[in-house]
């Protein structure tokens, strides 16, 4: 069976974008991580003043 060879270049266009909104998904998905994880080493330093200052008391 031949296959033309615009569908081979169709096939491979397709992989090649798959491939480009894999990896912008996975940078989005890396940025709000470190952005939470940000977040919760901010409350973890607040909670750890209020301990100091509860314990001068």
């Amino acid at each position: 069976m031949f296959i033309s060879w615009y569908w081979i270049v169709a096939i491979v266009v397709l992989v090649v974008g798959y491939i480009h909104v894999l990896k912008r998904n996975c940078k989005a998905c890396r940025h709000d991580r470190e952005a939470i994880y940000k977040g919760y080493l901010r409350v973890l330093d607040e909670v750890k003043k209020l301990r100091r200052v509860g314990q001068g008391d």
